[in-house]
């Protein structure tokens, strides 16, 4: 399927220098007219201003510090994306894939509301970040093509008989109440010229941005090299038996809510989110919209350095107070009389959103019910359940049950294939790197 080519591939080895451009270098660079390379692929050629453009929106979405650190950091990894992104279009091209002006708009769209832009903000966002629009209208062709040659070559061979199927849909029935869980992913390979402590390490310093804040789907988006960083790394729900061990033995020791550590494979690092867990009820069709809940909360601060016996008496005191609450308006009462500024409701809110703990504090209660205190840094909460909006659901047909099995087993076996055929290229490819 692939040309035979001589592989020559240099090490990445980006010094800080060259790596970490500040605003005023790639103006420089502009006004030099030309642009220094930072790698040729198939003798298609990428500047250091592709590489500088791509971190700048990479780090900008991701939340992460802006500075001299993070960049020469990320930067071999913004690099192998952007080679795996020329490959991609060196074979949509080859293969002869249209792609519309229209779909490469509906991508757009996409790409902001994943981002969290509203519709038709890349314009002032790549204006206000100094890099070109065109890149990411690009890079969303480069998506949209990929999957359409990634149908063409593979739909074709995904087939399944109907009695695979039924065997599939009795063992789903059988399975009922068992585990599954809803996960998100970040995939870091390992390439021949990879070195296992640096990508390990970038993996670490992802999961330190994510406990500062920055958003998972995120930096899935932007340092994944998984197919599911097109849609912020969800895998949706899954079951343990369908992950390798590494994978599976991690998921079951996290809440929902938590990030997991460096996972070593075979291939590569990954990181995993545990966003929900629920029973398997194969028959049951659930709603994608996530639940929520308007909650209220009564919080009460702790004095400076609290003795023992200090909380011991503030935690009987957050049980009394939520003794006596039976409705939310008694918890807006209690929490004038006894809570301090923290005290209140914020309103409508997805669960996922909450933090693991508050999460945890308000699972299995029911309207208008309090919860046994909750011990925070700085003192107790009290949390009452003011509503729940859940999703809709209804039931399934093994019809349908049917449908739902084979459109997902065809998915995956295109994504496995898709990983593979990539795989493929880069092993045939003449990737030069210049930095």
């Amino acid at each position: 399927m692939f040309d035979a080519a001589i592989k020559h591939i240099r090490s990445i080895n980006m010094t800080l220098t060259v790596i970490a451009l500040t605003a005023m270098a790639i103006k420089d660079v502009h006004a030099q007219g030309g642009l220094r390379i930072a790698a040729i692929v198939n003798d298609e050629m990428i500047s250091v201003l592709d590489v500088e453009s791509r971190l700048t929106l990479s780090i900008y979405l991701s939340k992460l510090d802006n500075n001299l650190k993070t960049r020469s950091r990320l930067a071999p990894q913004i690099l192998r994306n952007i080679i795996d992104d020329r490959l991609k279009l060196q074979e949509i091209r080859r293969n002869k894939i249209k792609v519309s002006r229209a779909e490469v708009l509906g991508g757009l769209r996409q790409w902001e509301r994943r981002a969290g832009l509203s519709k038709g903000a890349t314009s002032s966002l790549t204006q206000r970040l100094g890099i070109d629009k065109a890149a990411i209208a690009e890079r969303v062709e480069i998506g949209v093509g990929w999957r359409k040659l990634m149908q063409k070559l593979f739909l074709p061979t995904v087939s399944f008989s109907e009695q695979e199927i039924d065997d599939i849909v009795s063992e789903e029935i059988s399975k009922r109440g068992q585990p599954e869980f809803l996960v998100s992913e970040i995939f870091l390979p390992l390439s021949r010229n990879s070195n296992m402590a640096e990508v390990r390490a970038l993996a670490r310093r992802l999961i330190e941005q994510m406990a500062g804040g920055a958003e998972f789907g995120a930096i899935a988006h932007n340092f994944s090299q998984s197919a599911s960083a097109a849609v912020g790394g969800k895998l949706g729900w899954i079951r343990q038996k369908n992950l390798s061990a590494e994978l599976s033995q991690a998921i079951e020791q996290l809440h929902p809510g938590e990030v997991s550590q460096p996972i070593p494979t075979l291939d590569g690092f990954y990181i995993l989110k545990v966003e929900n867990k629920r029973s398997i009820e194969p028959l049951i069709k659930r709603s994608n919209r996530p639940e929520a809940v308007v909650i209220h909360q009564i919080h009460l601060k702790l004095p400076p350095s609290p003795t023992p016996d200090i909380k011991a008496s503030f935690r009987e005191k957050a049980r009394g107070i939520g003794a006596q609450a039976r409705s939310c308006k008694d918890m807006e009462d209690q929490g004038k009389k006894h809570g301090s500024s923290l005290s209140g409701s914020p309103g409508k809110i997805e669960v996922d959103k909450l933090s693991p703990l508050i999460q945890k504090a308000i699972s299995g209660l029911k309207k208008n019910q309090t919860s046994t205190p909750v011990e925070i840094a700085d003192g107790f909460l009290i949390i009452m359940v003011c509503d729940r909006d859940e999703p809709q659901i209804k039931e399934f047909t093994k019809a349908e049950l049917g449908k739902k099995i084979r459109n997902q087993l065809g998915t995956e076996r295109i994504n496995l294939a898709a990983r593979q055929y990539l795989r493929s290229l880069r092993r045939s490819a003449i990737i030069d790197i210049r930095l």
